[in-house]
């Protein structure tokens, strides 16, 4: 029962981790899409995509969504780490609905920054 609970305990860290990556990075995408600021990009034409129409949907920046939906998820990762033996079994349902639908977006917007606007 211990190393089931300090896997757990792990996973919950681990998840909040990637969360707070994810807002920290969508939160930085978002700042130069309002500021019109050059981003500091390492791989591809990253303007090119912030540029793009599909950069926001029905007029709202694309990286606030991500913003939003990471700090869900991080608001979820960090209520199970501190709900331990306690979290309610909703709670991992909604995590992965929430996870699923941002890997389905994130996996919509790399088709149309590969296929569409032909750039990364």
């Amino acid at each position: 029962m211990r190393d089931w609970f300090k896997n757990f305990q792990t996973l919950q860290s681990i998840s909040a981790v990637l969360a707070l990556v994810g807002l920290l990075d969508s939160l930085y995408l978002w700042w130069t899409k309002v500021n019109v600021t050059a981003l500091v990009c390492g791989l591809g034409d990253c303007e090119a995509v912030q540029a793009s129409p599909y950069s926001s949907l029905l007029g709202v920046p694309v990286a606030a969504i991500g913003a939003g939906g990471y700090a869900a998820l991080l608001a979820l990762a960090v209520w199970a780490f501190v709900a331990r033996d306690n979290v309610p079994a909703w709670l991992t349902d909604t995590r992965l609905i929430f996870a699923s639908i941002g890997l389905f977006f994130a996996a919509y917007l790399t088709v149309i920054e590969l296929f569409v606007i032909y750039s990364v």
